[in-house]
This record gives C-alpha cells, sequence and structure tokens, in this order.
C-alpha cells in the first residue's frame, strides 16, 4: 500500500511538519507500505526535520505557489501523482489540504484521510476551514483530532459519514538520558512567532516576572511574521537582552537541557508538540489553558501548572512561584512522565496502523 502524506510544505520547520515526519519515518521503518510526502510547494531545498531516506517526496509547484486561483490547476496535480504513483491513501496533514484531495476520491479511488492538527473551535489563515470540516465530515474515509475534546466536538457539531478517530501527537524521548539543571535561570518557549502562539502575551508576562528576577533569562525560539512587533515590545519593555528571539536552531535539544522550566502562552492549539518535547526532557511546565491540548497533556499541579487563557498576572505568579521554589522545579521534573505512555510512539504508531488496516486488508507490519 502506498501512503502519501500532503502537506503544504514538509520543509517548514513547525510542530505539522515535525510530528508527520515522526510517524511517517516510523511507518516506513516498521511496515512494507510505500511511505512519500507530497508538498504544495517546498520552499527549502532540504527538510528542517530529517526525513526517511526511503520516503519519496514530491512537490506539486516548483516555486512557492499560493492563492485559490490556482485551485483546479493544484488538483489537477495532485491528482496525477496520486495516479502516476498509485497513491492509495492520501492523509491530509492540514484539513484544509482537504479541498485538493476529496475531489481526487471519486476518479482515483484513493482513501482520504483528514488529520486536524488544529481544533475544531478555531479556523486560522482562510476563511473556509469551516467549508472543507463539513466536505469531510461527509466524503472523508477517517478523520483524526489530536484530542478526545476534539473529537466530541466534530461528533457534537457535524453530521458525520466517515469516523471521527482521536489520535495523540507522540512524545519522543531524547536521544540521550536527560538530568534535570535544577540550578538553572533560564526560561524557554518556543514556537512559530504567529498571532496563535500569543508571544505577545509572553512579553506582558515577561515584564512581570524578569523585572522582579534580574538574575534569569527567557528564550524563545522560532521564527515568523510577527518577528519585527515583537521586537519592538521587547524593547519597549525594556527587556533587550534579557527576553531575546533565537529564530530557527538546529540544536533544540540543547536548549531544553539548559532550562529550569517552559512556558507556552498559545491562543489557541491542537495537541501542542512544544509541550510534549518539553515534557520529554522533564521540564517543569506552566501553560495558558488553551483549546485544546495542555489541559491533556498538563497533570495540574503534579507535573505543571495550568493558568486561565490570557490570565497574565496569574501566569506571571505561577512562574515566580517556581522560580522561588527549586524543590517544586524538581517535584515536577520527577513527575514529568505522569500520563506519558499514552503519548508513546509506539502506541500512536499502532492507533495509525489500525486505521491504515481499514483501508488494506494484509497485515504488513513487521515484528
Amino acid at each position: 500500500m502506498h501512503v502519501g502524506f500532503f502537506s503544504g510544505d514538509i520543509t517548514r520547520s513547525g510542530g505539522t511538519e515535525n510530528v508527520s515526519i515522526m510517524l511517517a519515518n516510523r511507518l516506513s521503518a516498521d511496515t512494507d507500505y510505500t511511505i512519500s510526502f507530497i508538498s504544495l510547494f517546498e520552499e527549502h531545498d532540504s527538510p528542517f526535520f530529517p526525513i526517511d531516506a526511503a520516503i519519496r517526496r514530491f512537490s506539486l509547484y516548483p516555486t512557492v505557489t499560493h492563492g485559490i486561483q490556482h485551485y483546479f490547476d493544484t488538483c489537477k496535480r495532485l491528482r496525477n501523482i496520486v495516479m502516476d504513483y498509485h497513491v492509495d491513501v492520501l492523509i491530509d496533514i492540514d484539513g484544509i489540504l482537504d479541498m485538493y484531495s476529496l475531489p481526487l476520491k471519486r476518479k482515483t479511488g484513493v482513501k482520504v484521510v483528514s488529520w486536524e492538527h488544529f481544533n475544531y473551535l478555531q479556523n486560522p489563515d482562510v476563511p473556509y476551514r469551516k467549508l472543507t470540516r463539513r466536505w469531510a465530515a461527509h466524503s472523508a474515509d477517517a478523520i483524526v483530532t489530536l484530542t478526545e475534546t476534539d473529537r466530541k466536538l466534530y461528533e457534537t457539531n457535524l453530521t458525520l459519514k466517515c469516523p471521527v478517530i482521536a489520535i495523540p501527537n507522540p512524545m519522543q524521548a531524547p536521544a540521550n538520558p536527560v538530568s534535570y539543571d535544577a540550578d538553572s535561570k533560564l526560561i524557554l518557549s518556543s514556537g512559530r512567532l504567529t498571532y496563535q502562539k500569543g508571544f505577545d502575551l509572553l512579553v506582558d508576562v515577561a515584564a512581570k516576572v524578569l523585572l522582579d528576577h534580574p538574575d534569569w533569562q527567557w528564550r524563545i525560539l522560532g521564527e515568523g511574521e510577527d518577528r519585527p512587533a515583537l521586537e519592538q515590545k521587547i524593547h519597549d519593555a525594556h527587556l533587550d537582552g534579557r527576553l531575546t528571539l533565537e529564530g530557527r536552531v538546529d540544536d533544540v535539544d540543547a536548549y531544553y537541557r539548559q532550562s529550569a522550566m517552559f512556558v507556552m502562552t498559545s491562543r489557541f492549539e491542537g495537541l501542542p508538540m512544544v509541550l510534549l518535547e518539553a515534557k520529554a526532557h522533564r521540564l517543569p511546565l506552566v501553560s495558558f489553558d488553551c483549546p485544546t491540548g495542555p489541559a491533556e497533556i498538563i497533570d495540574n499541579g503534579v507535573n505543571g501548572t495550568v493558568v486561565p487563557l490570557g490570565d497574565i498576572d496569574t501566569m506571571a505568579a505561577a512562574i515566580d512561584n517556581l522560580i522561588d521554589d527549586c524543590a517544586k522545579r524538581i517535584e515536577y521534573s520527577d513527575m514529568s512522565e505522569s500520563n506519558a505512555q499514552r503519548y508513546g510512539m509506539a502506541t500512536i504508531r499502532d492507533a495509525w496502523l489500525s486505521l491504515l488496516r481499514s483501508f488494506e486488508p494484509n497485515e504488513m507490519v513487521s515484528d
């Protein structure tokens, strides 16, 4: 069976690309399936996250191409790849891509899985995401959400003609053992510099925290269109040199290992990979209780703290408490594996294989 992961641009450094590549690499290693990535375009010469050499990459366009004006051409280019390379299953790693995949079902017989990486309540970037969700509910072969909360939202709000399955993102264990650095005075955050991630709110939090703790630093990993505005806001808050935008970094692992805690200020998520990565590195977690994800990853009061969405003062107080209480940070670190088993790669792989096998009667997984 040929399984194609359909992406906007698989060379990007986002969490969606990261988890999709993790899953594709595992399926390539553990099954006899042919695995490939199909992108609308690839902006970078090589992907940010390593892709198994056995996995082939295709691009519909040779250069960056956006816009609904290319709709019919995009459908045609995707259909040609599906037919030429006998793709049996298309996994759309962003639900908005269903608009190109679903029209192919009748003529090609391809199965379409809509993989929702946001949540049902959010429609970022494009106004017609609501329409593609209804279309997927009617015409997709399966919808995969990242949380049980989101699965229930689909079942409550849509008339479904396909199964909706909750499969969380995997938590990947670091390559080398992790030892928590209780002496660290570094706060870490990570994500694309966009409205969704709430880094403008983070600056407000940092202004309260860092000015009261002059020996602490805060680093933000990631790049995005909000950088100029964030740089200005950091400067206006007199946090230059203490709250820094590190951009795209190659050795994210090193930052996790040097940090005292991880803070997330997102306005909304699907299931945030950054929290899972920080959890795997045994960091205490502090996050806004945004829809959806943080409340399922963080065991509140056990390995981290969940703060009401947008509550700057409570977020700052939660971070202050951890800064002032080293024993609590160590306790949270020691309990980082609480509820971790559900995010193990083997568990995630098995859930995806169960779905894929419903399209292919022959079991191809190896021991």
